[in-house]
């Protein structure tokens, strides 16, 4: 685990947040139940951020979240999943002893 301090980390942090919240979203799909107090919605998400060089650097997935209706008719995310379509990075060889 990292830990970073300092208010230029946490302000990059925030910008970053600010670039990802609003993730494009295609083909999103979803259904409610007939009770009508509980739904899902799913689809695929793509986003790109500059890394620490300033090179784009693009990630997409899937996700899924489950929402419930509250009683003034809005309706209120419950469950957020996600996952990257993209590789994990290859492990670094351990040298041996």
């Amino acid at each position: 685990m990292t830990v970073e301090a300092g208010s230029e980390t946490r302000r990059k942090k925030v910008e970053t947040g600010r670039q990802v919240r609003d993730l494009p979203r295609t083909g999103p799909a979803g259904a409610v139940a007939r009770s009508g107090e509980i739904g899902y919605v799913s689809g695929t998400w793509q986003f790109t951020v500059n890394d620490p060089a300033r090179k784009p650097a693009t990630d997409r997935g899937k996700f899924v979240e489950v929402l419930k209706k509250q009683a003034d008719g809005t309706w209120k995310c419950t469950t957020d999943i996600w996952n990257s379509d993209l590789p994990l990075p290859a492990e670094k060889k351990q040298p041996s002893l």
